[in-house]
């Protein structure tokens, strides 16, 4: 065998040592986790349901949904509208304390910058009137529980021109969102009221006129028709139901105060009252059935017939005494009925 061939045959004999040392030494080598790391619990957001208009009990639900800025009479007096940003107030202030070069300016990140009637803010007619996607949610980094106001900040984009993206901050602190109106809630309650009768329930009630503003009686009984669900021009985030007759005119009921709401029924629900007022009449007579169905308590009832108009109380504190027993019904801590062998005495609120 000459030179060459040893050389050769030697070579390949080191080169196979070391591939199987080489995988004998990686073979013998593992990883394991003795401990393994807990995997922070994420916080379970509930999809928006449409029930409410966009509130702090839903506010982190109204990320896809499409916000609705509706105007403002004060903000439109001056021409300018605060709180629209090009970029959130709490991400800017820890830019400029990490550049220490970078001077302080608040109002260079306000979406379209103007001054009016010495209010500064973006111009009023750029942001107001606009649909807006929420886009996402962004949380201040420095929120903690321990903190009393928690920053957070939706980015908005333009559903119409100019298209930008903006910035809308909050706080928890502060429980509403100005003019902000959720689309899809609008939507809600034109498929709840829109094309539906309402019957007027009670003998004195009364809805503001349309037009005036000014209160008008209407006969208990009176169907109503609503005609549309509504924004009161200028006047903030009030939300309208607008109702029609051919004899009365045209009324409305605010739904954001709930302000006549309770003067109205649908026809299945005046029906089941009218059946509930004749049961009352039979027993207790008609005066004393419009007294139960208007809330009301007067001396000299029963404890069934009180019961009837407050419902049950939260508690009975009950006292025996040589002329009989006195029971206190108490319904809340400044709210008190006192009956004397059954019959009521005092009534205290």
């Amino acid at each position: 065998m000459n030179s060459k061939c040893e050389f050769f045959i030697a070579k390949l004999v080191l080169f196979m040592l070391l591939f199987v040392f080489n995988n004998v030494a990686i073979a013998q080598i593992s990883k394991i986790k003795t401990i393994q790391e807990e995997t922070p619990e994420q916080e379970v957001v509930a999809p928006y349901d449409s029930l409410k208009n966009i509130c702090w009990e839903n506010f982190r639900s109204q990320v896809g949904q499409t916000l609705y800025l509706n105007d403002d009479a004060d903000y439109k007096k001056t021409g300018v509208y605060l709180g629209i940003t090009t970029m959130p107030k709490f991400e800017y202030f820890a830019l400029v304390l990490k550049n220490k070069n970078m001077r302080y300016l608040p109002d260079s990140i306000v979406y379209k910058f103007t001054v009016g009637e010495g209010q500064c803010g973006s111009a009023y007619e750029s942001v107001v009137g606009k649909y807006y996607y929420v886009n996402r949610l962004i949380e201040d980094p420095k929120n903690s529980p321990k903190k009393s106001g928690l920053n957070y900040s939706y980015e908005l984009i333009m559903k119409d021109t100019p298209y930008d993206t903006v910035y809308y901050d909050f706080s928890s602190l502060v429980k509403f969102f100005e003019t902000f109106i959720n689309t899809g809630y609008i939507e809600k309650l034109k498929q709840k009221y829109v094309g539906k009768e309402l019957i007027i329930n009670k003998d004195d009630a009364s809805l503001p006129k349309i037009g005036t503003g000014k209160y008008e009686d209407i006969p208990k009984g009176t169907h109503l028709k609503c005609t549309d669900i509504s924004i009161e021009d200028g006047n903030r985030y009030y939300i309208l139901l607008l109702l029609h007759h051919d004899k009365y005119g045209d009324f409305y009921v605010n739904l954001t105060l709930e302000i006549g709401l309770e003067e109205l029924d649908t026809p299945e629900i005046y029906k089941v009252r009218l059946q509930k007022e004749a049961t009352l009449a039979r027993k207790y007579g008609k005066v004393n059935a419009d007294l139960i169905i208007r809330n009301q308590v007067r001396t000299g009832w029963s404890k069934a017939m009180c019961r009837e108009s407050w419902g049950a109380p939260k508690s009975v504190n009950v006292m025996s005494g040589a002329d009989g027993t006195t029971e206190q019904w108490v319904y809340s801590s400044s709210c008190y009925l006192y009956f004397k062998n059954g019959v009521l005495t005092t009534i205290q609120y």
